[in-house]
C-alpha cells in the first residue's frame, strides 16, 4: 500500500509539473492568438472560427490534457488525505470530479461549435461577413440554436472554476493542517480557491497556478515529503 502510494505520489509530481507547461502553453493561445477581445465577445469568437480555427481547437485539446492532469491530482490529494480527513476529502474529491467531467464536456461543445463554424464556404470570406455567412446558410433558427451552444458553453466554462474552486479549498485546507505540503502551497491553493468562487477571476486562478503546480510537483517528487 505504502509503494502504492509513493508511485501515485511520483506519477501526481510529474503530472503537476506538465500542467505548467500546459498552463503556460493555454495563457499562449489564450491571449496571443485568440485575443482577449474574442474571448469575451461571441461574435467575434465566431468570426474566429470561421477565418482561423486553429488556437480554438487547440484550446479545446488542452482543456482535454488539463482534464487528465487534474484526474491524476485528485486521487493523489485523496490518497494522501483520505485518513485524516475522511468526509472532508470524499467531498473535495466529488468536487473535483464534477469540474472534470463540466470541462470535458464544455472542451466538447465547445469543439462540435467551431466544426460548424468550419464548414461554412471559406469562397464566401470576401462576400460577407462570417456571421452573415452563418446566418444565410443555416437560417435565424439554427443561429439561435449556435447562441444558446454558446451560452452552456460559457456557463459550463464557469462551473469549472467554481466546482474546482471547492475543490482547492477543500484539499489546501486538509493539507494545511496536515503539514505534509510546504505552506505557502496550501496558503496559495487557498487563495485560488478563494478567487474561482468568482468566475470572472478565472485568468487570476490560471496565472497563480503555474507557480502552485510548480511547487507541488517538486514536493510530490521530494521522497521526505512521501
Amino acid at each position: 500500500m505504502q509503494r502504492h502510494q509513493i508511485n501515485l505520489q511520483q506519477i501526481g509530481g510529474t503530472a503537476a509539473l506538465i500542467n505548467v507547461a500546459v498552463t503556460v502553453v493555454t495563457l499562449i493561445v489564450a491571449l496571443g492568438f485568440i485575443g482577449a477581445a474574442a474571448l469575451a465577445d461571441p461574435n467575434k469568437l465566431m468570426e474566429l472560427a470561421v477565418r482561423n480555427p486553429t488556437p480554438l481547437i487547440v484550446q479545446d485539446a488542452l482543456k482535454v490534457v488539463s482534464a487528465g492532469i487534474a484526474v491524476v491530482l485528485i486521487l493523489v490529494f485523496h490518497s494522501r488525505l483520505q485518513n485524516d480527513f475522511p468526509r472532508l476529502v470524499r467531498a473535495a474529491t466529488c468536487f473535483g470530479f464534477l469540474s472534470v467531467m463540466c470541462l470535458l464536456v464544455n472542451a466538447g461543445l465547445s469543439l462540435a461549435l467551431v466544426t460548424q463554424a468550419v464548414n461554412v464556404p471559406q469562397e464566401q470570406t470576401g462576400l460577407n461577413s462570417p456571421l452573415s455567412m452563418l446566418l444565410d446558410r443555416r437560417g435565424t433558427a439554427d443561429l439561435a440554436a449556435q447562441g444558446s451552444l454558446n451560452g452552456l458553453i460559457n456557463l459550463l466554462g464557469m462551473a469549472v472554476i467554481l466546482v474546482n474552486g471547492l475543490w482547492y479549498l477543500l484539499v489546501s485546507w486538509a493539507s494545511l493542517k496536515t503539514n505534509r505540503l510546504p505552506r505557502w502551497i496550501n496558503y496559495l491553493g487557498l487563495t485560488m480557491g478563494g478567487l474561482s468562487l468568482l468566475p470572472p477571476l478565472g485568468i487570476f486562478v490560471l496565472v497563480l497556478g503555474i507557480p502552485w503546480s510548480f511547487g507541488l510537483g517538486r514536493a510530490l517528487l521530494n521522497k521526505e515529503m512521501a
